[in-house]
């Protein structure tokens, strides 16, 4: 029976490896967006995603610029503001891009909800918001999808193939599985010994 617990308890450390240890999408939230960086702040039109990160992490535009995400990471990311008042759930995969124009004043925070801690904002014109800081956060609010010439040309191509899964999923689904095996196991022999004793 010390045996039986022995194993157990070796399968539930090595899932638990697999799935704590080699998985990389789970950021460690800090300054510049869970990658571990000091906050950037600085003036463009681009914010670069990589290693979990926004960067700058504050980007400063003039009033009715567009702002293009470019996800260099191998992982989708999300680009979504406060309250869900701009931006969108859909994933920006590894290589994509998408873009808003920014019409009015103010500071637009936004997060990626995939990974805690990776957040940015992007500072419009002065910062401050005409009418008060509610003017940026409603869902008819001054930010506007930009269409830029790549979505365009996903829409009319349809994929002929499926990216293969990364490592690191299948590490974290295998390491799921040996869980939930070991779990199995160990309620199993729990029932037997129960109606062996009694």
């Amino acid at each position: 029976m010390r045996t039986h617990a022995i194993r157990r308890v070796m399968l539930m450390t090595a899932g638990m490896t697999l799935l704590v240890g080699v998985t990389p999408e789970i950021a460690i939230a800090s300054g510049g967006g869970g990658c571990g960086r000091a906050v950037t702040d600085d003036d463009g039109t681009q914010v670069n995603i990589r290693n979990f990160c926004f960067g700058p992490t504050i980007l400063r535009v003039p009033e009715g610029e567009t702002v293009t995400w470019v996800n260099r990471d191998d992982f989708p990311h999300v680009v979504l503001g406060a309250n869900a008042a701009w931006g969108g759930y859909g994933k920006v995969r590894g290589g994509g891009e998408v873009s808003y124009r920014f019409v009015t004043s103010g500071v637009y925070p936004y997060v990626c909800t995939y990974h805690p801690g990776m957040i940015g904002a992007v500072v419009v014109g002065n910062g401050k918001p005409y009418g008060g800081a509610y003017t940026v956060t409603t869902n008819a609010g001054p930010v506007i999808p930009a269409e830029s010439s790549q979505d365009a040309m996903e829409r009319r191509v349809v994929p002929v193939a499926v990216t293969p899964t990364s490592w690191a999923t299948a590490a974290w689904v295998i390491g799921l599985l040996v869980v939930v095996a070991a779990a199995i196991m160990a309620s199993r022999r729990r029932r037997v010994q129960g109606t062996v004793t009694h």
